[in-house]
């Protein structure tokens, strides 16, 4: 059996609609599907409907995935997941190119982005979620 890498994983935030938008301009990526509730029913909101649309019709959104190449990130609503708490971080493996572009992005949207080596750094986004950018994969360390 072989673990090929992540499939995707999901952040808690408190405004579905606005983590969407922020981490869709943090990482580069696009809105795959949204999800929502309209009078207690659970559906998929339809592509051309925006957030402020469904919002405006009553609907409640609970999830929205978004990807990009292999890179998936479903943001749900953290109301509904109380207790489960938002993650330590993640440990992102990029290139060079991902790497300073998404420390560039990180940037101008004000995370304190802190480099501990060339290939590797981190950051808290908004929402106190910890991102590690390593641009290097991970070797084993000699004893002491």
């Amino acid at each position: 059996m072989h673990v090929n890498g992540v499939h995707h994983f999901v952040l808690l935030v408190d405004d579905v609609p606005d983590g969407e938008s922020y981490y869709k301009e943090l990482f580069d990526l696009e809105v795959l599907f949204r999800e929502a509730a309209l009078d207690g029913e659970p559906g998929i909101v339809p592509e051309d409907v925006s957030w402020d649309e469904a919002l405006d019709r009553g609907v409640t959104p609970y999830m929205s995935f978004l990807g990009r190449d292999e890179f998936y990130v479903a943001v749900g609503g953290a109301s509904d997941q109380q207790g489960t708490g938002r993650l330590d971080h993640i440990a992102l493996a990029v290139d060079e190119e991902a790497f300073d572009a998404i420390t560039d992005r990180a940037n101008a949207l004000r995370c304190d982005v802190e480099e501990n080596a060339p290939h590797h750094q981190v950051f808290l986004d908004r929402y106190d979620i910890e991102w590690e950018l390593n641009a290097k994969p991970p070797t084993t360390q000699a004893d002491v």
